[in-house]
């Protein structure tokens, strides 16, 4: 999309991180005046009251059908409140957008840059208000004061949504203008109604946008474990060693709660990692692992505040090309379990998109599998290729094995691989790998683990264990170039056979985006079903 803004134009994509709160406005009283004040839940108008000098004030205003009775007259009708703010704050950045491109990059700039947006809207009454437009703004305003006015009659105001700090006006006149910039800075401006309204229990219940801070696994770890198991089926239940144990990444984990105020209490809880992509170490995947809230407490903006805290984080650091709804390793979750009741039109609105069953990164069907080696019938319906066999890896395999499982993994997009082999070089795990062989060549690498290899894998992939101590697992299976299937059927046969030497009785397969039919007829059984999602920036 682009727009020209202040005598620059630039081209750009809406960002995908949308927000709102979904709730509709309590109904108004019909008397007009000309600003009043809908609400300000976060007190931001005290934060605009108290700018420092230097502070910038970013004002977004549409372009408009002129309401003046001049015919001549072609200015902007929203120049007023410009310059009625620059009396009371002299740095005000006013730019206009239109109702076609929306908030584009260039405005995003400004947003950037600025202390305070104001963000102005003029809905034609038979329209519904461009809510996402406000959305993309917040999204990355990195919770600055965000100030929604809306200018259109009292009766419209129910096509608004309840963003944090909304003020009404009865149109876009000056008059009704100067009354806005002069309720924002405080200026004998009272709230719906003439007065403040007492906090009642309903009030409280309004979504909003809550402080959002880094959890303290000494302090909340037992907190996020009751908080996980209340929020989580009971397949995913946990204990608290192996949750400590999946979030304590340093250096590559930064984790968020919301506590209640008066108490502490924890209502929700946002699980973040970064991973590397390849072994340049520049690239990087950013996981939105976990995003939890107490059943008591939806609907009030908790979740809403901590994946907007979480995303704007992420997309800070250096090398994130990419956003992922999941994990990748350590791998709390592929993605979204689809046993797990989503609204998923709140994603969507995040820019998150689930709801496309064969797409990856949009809501493509991926399995954890398992099989009971009971079960197997791989001999006698696949027997191995005579000409491809297969053996433990060893550390004069690894530097091959490494340059292998980096370009495949490069080339079909699997994030995070080339760590979980480079993890065993020069370890005594090494032998955990599989190989198939032919020609003295490698055609097939697999990477098994056990619940007590005390490998890293073991704990990036916990379920395994969690379901028993006789399951151990196969992940990362690469084939670097096109094979016949018995190939890949001899990879698992070898692994199988790997696994029921250490006494093993079953095997858990993840991840598994395509031919989940294949391995049910070999003997798997699907464990969970997720939804890949994640998109690229």
């Amino acid at each position: 999309m682009s727009s020209r803004a202040r005598g620059s134009t630039s081209n750009g994509e809406d960002d995908d991180d949308e927000m709102d709160i979904d709730s509709d406005i309590p109904s108004r009283p019909t008397e007009a005046v000309p600003a009043e004040l809908v609400r300000d839940a976060p007190n931001w108008l005290s934060a605009v009251r108290n700018l420092r000098e230097t502070d910038v004030i970013i004002l977004l205003t549409p372009v408009v059908i002129p309401i003046s009775q001049i015919p001549t007259d072609t200015s902007d009708p929203f120049e007023p409140l410009g310059r009625s703010l620059a009396k009371r704050h002299s740095r005000v950045r006013q730019i206009p957008y239109t109702q076609r491109n929306g908030i584009t990059s260039t405005h995003l700039g400004f947003i950037k840059r600025g202390h305070v947006i104001i963000l102005c809207f003029a809905p034609d009454p038979s329209q519904q208000l461009q809510q996402e437009f406000a959305e993309v703004t917040f999204a990355v305003s990195d919770n600055k004061p965000c100030i929604i006015v809306v200018c259109c009659k009292p009766t419209d105001i129910s096509q608004a949504l309840l963003f944090p700090t909304v003020i009404q006006t009865i149109d876009y006149s000056p008059s009704a203008l100067e009354a806005t910039a002069a309720l924002i800075f405080g200026e004998g401006s009272q709230p719906l109604g003439g007065r403040a309204p007492e906090p009642t229990n309903e009030a409280q219940q309004q979504p909003r946008l809550w402080a959002v801070e880094q959890w303290n696994e000494v302090r909340d770890m037992a907190s996020v474990v009751s908080l996980w198991n209340e929020c989580i089926s009971s397949r995913f239940t946990t204990d608290q060693g192996t949750l400590a144990s999946l979030l304590r990444r340093p250096g590559y984990a930064k984790h968020y709660v919301v506590r209640e105020p008066r108490h502490g209490e924890i209502l929700g809880f946002c699980a973040t990692y970064l991973s590397y992509v390849d072994k340049e170490g520049e690239n990087l995947i950013a996981s939105l692992a976990a995003l939890l809230v107490r059943s008591s407490s939806r609907q009030q903006g908790i979740g809403l505040s901590l994946h907007n805290h979480a995303i704007s984080q992420l997309k800070r650091t250096r090398g994130v090309i990419r956003l992922q709804l999941g994990s990748t390793f350590p791998r709390i979750f592929y993605g979204p379990p689809s046993e797990m009741h989503l609204n998923e039109e709140w994603f969507r609105r995040r820019g998150w998109q689930l709801n496309k069953p064969d797409v990856p990164g949009q809501g493509q069907i991926v399995r954890d599998m398992i099989l009971d080696f009971a079960d197997w019938r791989h001999s006698e319906e696949h027997p191995r290729q005579k000409t491809v066999s297969f053996r433990l890896c060893t550390q004069e395999d690894m530097v091959s094995v490494l340059e292998i499982v980096e370009t495949t993994s490069a080339r079909q997009a699997k994030m995070g691989w080339y760590d979980q082999y480079l993890s065993l070089m020069n370890g005594p795990n090494v032998k955990d790998v599989i190989l198939g062989i032919e020609n003295d060549n490698v055609v097939a690498i697999a990477l098994t683990y056990t619940p007590s290899c005390g490998s890293q894998i073991a704990s990036n992939l916990p379920w395994a264990g969690r379901i028993g101590n006789d399951i151990g697992g196969v992940t990362c299976i690469c084939i670097p170039s096109p094979t016949h299937d018995s190939v890949i059927f001899g990879l698992l046969d070898a692994s199988v056979e790997n696994l029921q030497s250490q006494g093993m009785t079953k095997m858990f397969l993840d991840g598994v985006a395509n031919d989940s039919d294949l391995f049910m007829q070999l003997g798997f059984r699907e464990w969970a079903q997720y939804r890949d999602v994640w998109k690229d920036i």
